[in-house]
C-alpha cells in the first residue's frame, strides 16, 4: 500500500511538471499568435519549448548556470522573426528548453545597453555567445539570411549543449 501511495505521489507530480511545461508552451503561443494581424504572421507548435522565466530567474541563469535565453516581444517584428528562426534551430538539436523573458515587460537584466530581440547562450554561468537583433535588423530575410541566422542559432544552441566535435575529438 505504501509504494502505490509513492507512485501516485510520483505520477502526480509529473504530471503537475508536464502541465506546467505545456502550459508555458501553450501561452507562448497563444501571447505571440495574437499579434499576427497586426504584425509578422507566426504560426508556432504548441509544444514548443519555450520556458517563461522571471528577471530574477534570468539573472541567475546568466550568473550560475547553463541555457538559452531569449529577451524579445510578441510586438516586435524583429523578435518575431528571431524566435521563429530560433524554435526553428532548436528542433534540430537536443535543447529541452529557451529561456523566455518579455522585453516590454518591467525588467531589469545586468546587461549593458540591452537592444531587442537577443539570444544569449549561457553555458555555466558564462555567455558563451549571443546574437541581437536579426541579420541586418531586417523585419523580413531572405532566404540566405534566414539561413545565416538559423546557424547562428544552431551554433550557439551547440555551445550550450557541449555536443560538437572539433578537430582533436
Amino acid at each position: 500500500m505504501k509504494y502505490k501511495k509513492i507512485l501516485l505521489l510520483i505520477i502526480i507530480a509529473l504530471l503537475i511538471g508536464c502541465t506546467n511545461s505545456k502550459s508555458d508552451a501553450i501561452k507562448f503561443k497563444k501571447e505571440y499568435e495574437s499579434y499576427n494581424k497586426s504584425n509578422i504572421k507566426l504560426k508556432i507548435s504548441e509544444n514548443n519549448i519555450i520556458k517563461y522565466k522571471t528577471t530574477e530567474e534570468i539573472n541567475k541563469i546568466i550568473k550560475e548556470k547553463t541555457g538559452v535565453i531569449f529577451i524579445g516581444s510578441p510586438k516586435d517584428n524583429l523578435s518575431r522573426t528571431s524566435i521563429k528562426i530560433l524554435l526553428d534551430a532548436s528542433e534540430s538539436t537536443d535543447l529541452k528548453n529557451i529561456y523566455y523573458i518579455d522585453s516590454l515587460k518591467n525588467i531589469k537584466l545586468d546587461i549593458d545597453n540591452l537592444k531587442m530581440p537577443i539570444v544569449l547562450n549561457i553555458l555555466e554561468g558564462k555567455i558563451t555567445s549571443y546574437h541581437i537583433g536579426t541579420i541586418n535588423d531586417k523585419d523580413k530575410l531572405s532566404e540566405s539570411e534566414e539561413l545565416e541566422l538559423y546557424n547562428i542559432y544552431t551554433d550557439g544552441i551547440h555551445e550550450v549543449l557541449q555536443d560538437t566535435c572539433d578537430e582533436e575529438c
